[in-house]
């Protein structure tokens, strides 16, 4: 189906990525793409615990040391990153979520 009508390029003001609205709830941060990096490296550092849990009782602690000092790293990052983009989002006035993942606000 073809039609002759020119296609004109809706304004950005509405769009999902843009405009976001205030949602707050369970899985609100989960669902927002923007927490992805924190939660990921923090993720990450609860891995590297557990793996240095697991080389401390096989009986390697040179390993168990150097897998808790990238563990808390990563969750000093991690945690860092949650709290730095908490604090970007609040200063720009925002607090909402995607509103294609159904988690309520304005649609």
């Amino acid at each position: 189906m073809r039609t002759e009508e020119t296609w004109e390029i809706p304004p950005l003001d509405d769009a999902p990525d843009i405009a976001r609205p205030r949602v707050t709830g369970t899985g609100a941060a989960l669902a927002d793409p923007r927490h992805w990096p924190g939660i990921g490296v923090a993720v990450t550092g609860l891995a590297f615990a557990v793996l240095a849990a697991v080389f401390l009782t096989a009986g390697y602690p040179g390993l168990a040391i150097v897998g808790a000092v990238i563990a808390g790293a990563a969750l000093i990052g991690g945690a860092v990153l949650l709290v730095l983009e908490r604090r970007r989002r609040t200063d720009q006035g925002e607090a909402g979520i995607v509103p294609r993942l159904g988690l309520g606000g304005t649609q």
